[in-house]
């Protein structure tokens, strides 16, 4: 830019100089020319116009030597001594830039994600989602996983190294899952920065051994003794052991992330002798990016009023979800006159039996309780399917108790839809009472079709279907809850982890040479700083 602007300059002077030493006599009336033919003076100036202009274009870019040296030597040199002072300090400093920004670039880094079962749950939504950004962001990501669910089949995974050793465990046990995942990763050539794991600590150990400069993180969605309390008794039996070993192998892990405050709250109750500090909240979240213009959001306003009230239930089918009391549920509203569409949509997980006889459970109640002519079952819908399904309700409902997180609260925020949630758990901390939901105290059927009979009675939801109003709910979806929101915080936190495990060698060795000088390096832009122990 600025070769091209003095030069500019440089050639619009040299022809301002030309014009003036090509101009006509003003004394002149009339002119002879080379036949000593006389002209009148407006003649001759017109005829000498066009021979100056083309003389100017011809010495705008083609200047004389003679032409040059009376631009240097005129009042305009100081253009000339001003493009000559730059050139010796634009030229280092565009060297000192590219230098600071190569130090301080990105450095891609080979990550490890331990996730034994990929189903189609809100932890194996959040492994996506963790896939997804550390794939964008142009590191090399390896996937270790015993399973992968159908539902995932059409999934892109160009550009992550997916090894699915199909390992035939039994569904659920994480504890032996993890533990072969990190035995087959031993024999692997890879030399990981950071693994991230996730159900089971049982791996750790081996990674600590194999890998000793390599990052541990640990996601936890829940405590592994308080999962599973609807599970048969030699499982909770088996569980329990196997948490007082986790209580011991979370110490020789770097970062403990965890999906909600209430999650955190467990966590340290359970296991109280791990560090506070270690401790960090980072909500899961809803990935929409991918989905559909179909499945964009869309609030009831503009989408029209439907014929009967619409209430829909997005979850697994599981025990501990309290699907039952919305079958209940419905059978009050039938009782008082009330004649909405329940539907409940969520995956039947075939290798797990308890999800498969709950299934079968509330179809039977259905039919004993004559509900089947409001209540509607949708078995494993696909991600545009589930989307469409919260675009055409008008209410959703989540019933699970002290739920760890809860991702349907979130995408019905996102699809603006409002929402009936129990008082406990994640929910409890991400819907807004009387703005984006309702919360009821306890799980039954009788508190949830009075909140379900409210929400028939009640015109709008100002926050979610008034345009400007769901600008303030948008804005709080991007920061805590969206994908991006999610990639940041992993970020700060691996970027925080790098930061304080190099003032820890540091002291160290410092220690160890007697207080010698040992350099600390300042070039972390990011995350992505290839630190080795």
């Amino acid at each position: 830019c600025v070769l091209l602007s003095h030069t500019f300059i440089f050639m619009c002077s040299i022809t301002k100089t030309s014009s003036k030493s090509n101009s006509i006599p003003k004394s002149s009336l009339i002119i002879p020319d080379n036949n000593n033919t006389f002209y009148f003076k407006e003649d001759q100036e017109n005829k000498q116009k066009e021979v100056n202009k083309e003389s100017n274009n011809f010495t705008c870019w083609f200047p004389t030597l003679f032409q040059i040296f009376q631009f240097i030597f005129s009042f305009k040199i100081c253009y000339l001594i001003l493009y000559f002072i730059q050139l010796p300090l634009c030229v280092p400093l565009s060297i000192s830039i590219w230098w600071l920004r190569k130090l301080c670039s990105e450095k891609k880094m080979q990550i490890i994600i331990i996730h034994p079962e990929q189903w189609n749950g809100g932890s194996d939504r959040c492994t996506m989602a963790l896939i997804r950004h550390f794939a964008k962001a142009g590191h090399h990501v390896i996937w270790y996983t015993t399973m992968i669910d159908d539902y995932w089949k059409n999934e892109d995974f160009s550009g992550i190294d997916v090894r699915n050793l199909n390992i035939p465990c039994h569904p659920g046990d994480w504890w032996s899952q993890n533990a072969a995942l990190g035995l087959y990763s031993i024999f692997d050539n890879i030399n990981p920065d950071v693994a991230i794991i996730d159900h089971s600590a049982s791996c750790v150990p081996i990674f600590k051994w194999r890998f000793p400069k390599c990052k541990v993180l640990f996601y936890c969605h829940f405590p592994q003794q308080l999962v599973t309390p609807s599970r048969f008794f030699l499982y909770r039996w088996y569980s329990s052991l196997v948490s007082l070993l986790e209580s011991h192998l979370f110490e020789a892990v770097d970062v403990i992330m965890l999906n909600s405050n209430f999650t955190a709250a467990n966590f340290h109750r359970v296991m109280p002798n791990i560090n506070k500090k270690k401790l960090k909240v980072v909500y899961p979240p809803c990935d929409v990016d991918a989905i559909a213009v179909q499945g964009k959001p869309i609030s009831r306003i503009c989408r029209g009023k439907n014929e009967r009230y619409i209430f829909l239930s997005m979850n697994r089918f599981w025990p501990e979800k309290r699907l039952d009391i919305i079958v209940e549920a419905a059978e009050i509203l039938k009782k008082k006159g009330f004649n909405p569409i329940i539907q409940i949509a969520g995956s039947v997980m075939p290798h797990i039996p308890e999800s498969k006889i709950y299934y079968e459970y509330l179809l039977s109640m259905s039919e004993k309780l004559d509900v089947n002519d409001i209540v509607q079952y949708i078995c494993s819908p696909t991600e545009n399917e589930k989307f469409s399904l919260y675009r055409n309700c008008d209410t959703t409902l989540y019933t699970p108790p002290n739920e760890h997180f809860g991702i349907v609260p979130i995408e019905a925020l996102e699809q603006r839809r409002p929402v009936i949630v129990c008082d406990s758990g994640g929910p409890s901390e991400t819907v807004l009472e009387g703005i984006t939901g309702t919360k009821i105290k306890e799980p039954t059927s009788e508190l949830l079709a009075e909140a379900m009979i409210e929400h028939m009675l009640k015109e709008s939801w100002e926050h979610l279907d008034i345009d400007e109003m769901y600008q303030y709910q948008r804005e709080r979806f991007e920061k805590d809850f969206s994908a991006k929101g999610y990639g940041r915080r992993i970020d700060e936190t691996i970027q925080e982890m790098m930061i304080e495990s190099e003032k820890e060698l540091i002291e160290i060795k410092t220690q160890s040479n007697n207080n010698d000088e040992i350099p600390f390096s300042k070039n972390f832009n990011k995350i992505n700083l290839r630190q080795r122990g």
